[in-house]
């Protein structure tokens, strides 16, 4: 079976439309804005693959602004590393906090889990979006590479953008168990690249593996009120300070798992079929017994209480364009948790 594969092209849209179906599908990660002077005539093209966990394009679009702020954050609850290639024009920062901006073949690293004020002029790039828990425990400084601009000619950058190309090259031939044999040694390729070092030999497809299983065991225990850290380090045969450590990217064990209870719970209170539910019993189907504290929770992580969430999901009386489609790249994004 082949990859999932997305593609968005404006071509042919009316301008405004063009704009604003890049802005509904971009908006998964970014606020847009166009810059000053450019042509009206818009256009731009996404081409996405699926590789299991990771999502891997090739997109172009003209000169704008990109914004990540705080509430976005709070609310998307995306937590991954997107890196990006400039192929055609080039991209910086808008905080002036300094002046340099990508060449030709540089990578830029944005970390979805901190603001961003960023500016582009028209260009092309190849990205790779990789959820921060199957690259975080490979990386000397998780947190650090936020807005940094890798120099091309580095050979680490230089060997991760000639995989990716491979990679974007030969996707459209590839089935979904080349992507398995080839995911380890990409996330591996790209942490080495981040920390200007190669690892040791093996370490990466280690760590991957074993905080994938977690992670998915979490998943199906959402629910159970018991699910805990000691039970968990038993299960999986490790100390608790080891599973601590795995998690310490996400803010701790108890945290990772909070916030995904809440991020279950906001999906559920804007299903439309899931309205006869209440809220409170939506909050104790994922495992929260206490209404005070759910709610107080919601509202930290979400910006919103669950009540105006609610009432805002069923005021809408559209779908944002293409957003009907799981199968998009945009969803994607969101499934990769």
């Amino acid at each position: 079976m082949g990859l999932p594969h997305s593609t968005l092209d404006t071509l042919g849209l009316p301008d405004a439309d063009a704009v604003s179906a890049w802005q509904e599908s971009i908006g998964v990660m970014f606020d847009t804005r166009l810059n000053a002077g450019v042509d009206p005539s818009f256009r731009a093209e996404v081409d996405g693959f699926l590789l299991g966990d990771l999502a891997l394009g090739r997109c172009s679009a003209p000169a704008q602004w990109f914004d990540r702020s705080r509430r976005k954050i709070e609310r998307d609850n995306l937590d991954h590393i997107m890196l990006q290639f400039y192929l055609e024009g080039s991209c910086g920062r808008r905080d002036g906090s300094s002046d340099e901006v990508t060449r030709p073949g540089d990578l830029w690293v944005t970390d979805l889990a901190q603001p961003l004020a960023s500016g582009t002029t028209a260009f092309s790039n190849l990205n790779i979006v990789l959820p921060r828990r199957i690259i975080a425990p490979l990386l000397s400084q998780p947190q650090s590479h936020h807005m940094r601009v890798l120099p091309g000619q580095d050979p680490l950058v230089k060997l991760l953008r000639s995989h990716m190309l491979a990679l974007i090259s030969t996707a459209p031939e590839m089935r979904e168990d080349d992507a398995v044999s080839v995911l380890s040694p990409t996330i591996a390729l790209a942490a080495a690249a981040l920390n200007g070092v190669v690892d040791e030999a093996g370490a990466a497809p280690v760590a991957s593996a074993i905080m994938g299983s977690i992670r998915r065991h979490i998943e199906h225990h959402l629910a159970n009120p018991a699910l805990s850290a000691s039970a968990v380090a038993q299960l999986f045969g490790m100390s608790e300070r080891k599973l601590y450590y795995l998690f310490e990217p996400f803010g701790g064990f108890a945290t990772y798992v909070q916030d995904r209870r809440l991020q279950r719970c906001y999906e559920a209170l804007i299903d439309p079929d899931l309205h006869r539910l209440s809220i409170a019993e939506i909050a104790e189907s994922m495992g929260f017994l206490h209404p005070k504290s759910f709610s107080r929770a919601f509202s930290r992580k979400m910006g919103m209480t669950a009540r105006e969430v609610r009432a805002a999901a069923g005021q809408r009386d559209t779908v944002p364009l293409g957003r009907q489609n799981g199968d998009q790249w945009w969803s994607w994004i969101n499934q990769m948790r």
